[in-house]
């Protein structure tokens, strides 16, 4: 930016913080920086920054040159310094996020300062960034021809083409909460993919604490709950034993395991799962041994344990499905025999009546007695016995069917109870069809119960009038004429 006049200065100092470069130097009054070349370094400049020079004469004249500055003005400036005199310049450069587009005009001063903070206080730089910024920030470097990147944060050289971006920023931070819990997260809006360098390149100057960033936000998000509070990190990893710890930020090492776990927690399949896994295996590792002396053995265990795991509820979900599909098939089967059992019981009955009526009837064809009194009393008697006992039967007939299918009914859910801490509820839900068949099924039967049992009712009742009403000697009615006569006289 200041190489076209650097041969006209001298004393240059320049410092780059995060949204402000400044650059001091001086000039001789006899070689003075013409308006348009002032002109040339500000229109350099992305319109997204704002820039002033302040320009200072040794009498305390001063001018401040800006976009809008015009030349006569400047130019009276210049002429007003003596020539052998001396002018003191200071380049202000106030930098601001725009279109995902960030600028560093020194990147040894710019990796300096952030180098210069402790931990907290980088993450708190890069989360205001990465806030304004979006899903992915680009850092355009003016003085840097190399490049390097991470999933979500490129420092590209002024004019360098972005890199395709397939990374989705926003969900992985809504699965990182959904996994852990990390208090400072909204304080801390980071996640360890900003730092985790994709592409980089020797000596660079980031890579360090890039690399500790890294390490300490895979802590938060393997940890169950965690908490960054007076320079130190407090993590608890909740498994088959619960361990906690406690670093401060100066004994924070890099260990690219963490972020390799982490990852593959978030690399596809189950999360929940996934994290309950590595976290168990996390802890059994932490009982021999610390967790920054976790190695890549830890990785292969807690992958290995995985596989088992995916194994072993494929084998079970399949099984469950077989199951259930006999399981349904067989009670479909059956619940369709105990729906028409009572039917078969009503013409079972039927037949024996009607049977035990033709007998009689038969045996007063042959007897001396006369057609017109073959139900005498005692026959009527015998009759209506043989009515009370078929109620007697029809009851037993569908206290038996409610008791065979609520045995259906039970073996159902044990079945159901059996995988539950096995597989998860979707899982088994997905299975048995949410009950909807063993409701429709229970529906089916107390209909068809329903329709069977009144059936039945209406035809002893029917017959047991039939018998009264032609009877030599009917026994209910008079009962009940006397009953009812007593009652209203």
């Amino acid at each position: 930016m200041l190489e076209r006049i650097e041969n006209r200065i001298k004393n240059l100092t320049q410092k780059e913080r995060r949204k402000v470069f400044e650059a001091s130097f001086e000039l001789q009054a006899d070689q003075p920086i013409l308006y348009q070349e002032w002109m040339d370094i500000i229109q350099e400049i992305p319109q997204r920054d704002k820039i002033k020079i302040f320009l200072e004469a040794e009498a305390e004249e001063s001018y401040t040159m800006i976009k809008e500055s015009r030349e006569a003005e400047y130019e009276a400036f210049i002429q007003g310094i003596p020539e052998d005199g001396e002018i003191s310049a200071k380049l202000e450069i106030q930098k601001s996020v725009e279109n995902h587009s960030f600028s560093i005009y020194d990147f040894q001063k710019f990796a300096g300062d952030f180098q210069s903070m402790d931990l907290a206080d980088a993450l708190k730089a890069f989360t205001l960034l990465m806030k304004e910024a979006g899903s992915y920030l680009r850092f355009e470097m003016f003085d840097n021809s190399d490049l390097f990147f991470t999933k979500t944060m490129f420092f590209l050289p002024s004019g360098r083409a972005m890199p395709q971006i397939s990374f989705d920023r926003r969900q992985r931070l809504d699965e990182c909460r959904e996994a852990s819990y990390f208090y400072n997260q909204e304080t801390y809006e980071l996640i360890p993919d900003d730092f985790k360098i994709e592409i980089g390149y020797e000596g660079n100057p980031m890579e360090n604490l890039f690399s500790k960033l890294e390490t300490l936000l895979s802590l938060c998000y393997l940890a169950s709950n965690s908490m960054l509070q007076n320079g130190k990190i407090k993590f608890q990893i909740i498994g088959q034993r619960s361990v906690e710890y406690t670093y401060q930020f100066h004994e924070i090492c890099e260990n690219s395991i963490f972020y390799k776990i982490y990852d593959w927690m978030h690399s596809g399949g189950n999360l929940i799962d996934k994290t309950m896994i590595a976290r168990n295996m996390i802890c059994l590792h932490c009982k021999y041994e610390l967790p920054f002396d976790l190695d890549e053995g830890a990785l292969a265990s807690i992958r290995s344990n995985y596989n088992l795991y995916l194994k072993d509820n494929v084998t079970q979900y399949l099984e469950l499905k077989n199951k259930v599909a006999e399981f349904i098939s067989d009670i479909v089967s059956r619940t369709g025999e105990y729906a028409t059992e009572l039917l078969e019981r009503f013409k079972t009955n039927l037949v024996a009546v009607f049977g035990f009526l033709f007998t009689v009837i038969m045996a007063d064809v042959v007897s001396d007695q006369p057609l017109d009194n073959i139900f005498t009393r005692d026959i009527t008697v015998i009759l209506e016995l043989v009515i009370a006992g078929s109620a007697v039967y029809l009851f037993i007939c569908y206290k038996q069917s409610k008791y065979h299918m609520q045995k259906v009914y039970e073996s159902y859910k044990t079945l159901k109870k059996s995988y539950q801490g096995i597989l998860e509820p979707e899982v088994i839900n997905e299975c048995f069809q949410n009950d909807e068949i063993l409701l429709e099924m229970q529906e089916n039967i107390r209909k068809s119960e329903r329709f069977y049992f009144t059936l039945w009712i209406l035809f002893l009742i029917i017959l047991l009038v039939v018998i009264e009403n032609i009877s030599a000697a009917p026994v209910i009615w008079p009962v009940a004429e006397g009953f009812f006569s007593g009652w209203f006289s």
